[in-house]
């Protein structure tokens, strides 16, 4: 069997060599050594596990485009869960060889404490865990109900250091997760794994930007929720986007947090009948005339399409490749 070296470099300095079967999948092979590299979706449908192909030449299974766009490709930038190895190859991966080392930490009981809908399709899961849980405002955890082989990752929307966590989900017709939610009731167990993931709320001194499509409002409401018991205030700017009135949620909340946070703004855009001050069409389209200190730091949170249309548009506006954080559902 043709064997292929391939080198992986983490964020850190730290490379790993490894062999790989020729047309094996670099995921596979990471996990046969020991390592758990960031992974979600596993079928090149989320974009959680993206790096970057330094030297060499891989070959990719189907993937989604809107998740890896063909000029990102064409930069380098690669899917390690659909990736296959047939030369020796570089690849580097965003974070510290820490979090690909360490083993996965044993699940946390969680206990359903409520489900209620709060807009079109989108319904609120409360769970109970016995510790406070702490995390990076922005993370995720994969949720699994007991009982079941469902497992989902779900954002976050609480503060950090609770121990009741809450979540916005979005209903997808047929899904397999949204049928259980929509029997759900107080009480159900579910599995909850450590937090993950690299899209957090940074600790640094410059303006921010949000924006949000549907339920990405979640990890940016545990990320204001946290800011605003700091002391320290720094412009923020967060558009939200839905499609339709009826698909808003947690305003209420997002306008007292305004009121104790003067240097929050918040804008809303709605495909269809936009009211008040609402913009007609897509928070992505409010980006070239906000007037952006090219310091920014830009977070995307939603559905692939947006979050590309949002990466364009802040670099449009002189925002550097780099300073655009991306989490991307579908």
């Amino acid at each position: 069997m043709n064997v292929i070296p391939i080198t992986l470099l983490f964020a850190d300095g730290v490379a790993h060599r490894l062999e790989v079967s020729a047309g094996g999948k670099l995921i596979e092979a990471a996990t046969d050594a020991g390592l758990n590299l960031l992974t979600d979706c596993s079928n090149g449908q989320c974009g959680t596990c993206t790096a970057s192909l330094l030297s060499g030449h891989i070959e990719m299974d189907d993937y989604d485009t809107s998740v890896l766009p063909d000029s990102d490709r064409e930069c380098g930038a690669i899917l390690p869960c659909v990736s296959r190895i047939n030369s020796s190859c570089v690849v580097e991966f965003p974070y510290d060889s820490s979090e690909a080392l360490a083993e996965e930490a044993s699940p946390i009981d969680g206990v359903v404490a409520a489900v209620q809908q709060v807009a079109a399709e989108i319904m609120q899961l409360t769970i109970d865990i016995e510790e406070e849980l702490f995390f990076e405002p922005g993370q995720y955890v994969r949720l699994h109900p007991e009982g079941t082989e469902i497992s989902r990752s779900y954002s976050m929307a609480n503060a950090p250091g609770a121990r009741q966590l809450e979540f916005f989900i979005r209903q997808v017709p047929g899904g397999a997760f949204s049928g259980w939610l929509s029997q759900a009731k107080a009480g159900d167990k579910v599995k909850l794994s450590t937090p993950h993931g690299t899209f957090f709320l940074r600790d640094e001194e410059r303006p921010r930007l949000f924006v949000a499509g549907g339920s990405g409002i979640a990890p940016f409401l545990s990320m204001l929720r946290g800011m605003s018991t700091s002391a320290r205030a720094l412009p923020t700017t967060v558009l939200i986007g839905a499609r339709t009135p009826e698909h808003l949620f947690a305003l209420d909340e997002l306008k007292a947090l305004g009121r104790i946070m003067p240097q929050l703004d918040v804008r809303l855009a709605v495909e269809q009948g936009a009211f008040g001050d609402s913009h007609a069409g897509y928070p992505t389209d409010l980006i070239a005339a906000l007037g952006l200190d090219v310091s920014t730091r830009v977070y995307l949170c939603g559905p692939p399409p947006m979050v590309e249309a949002g990466r364009t548009a802040a670099q449009n506006a002189g925002i550097a490749r780099g300073d655009v954080l991306c989490e991307r559902f579908n």
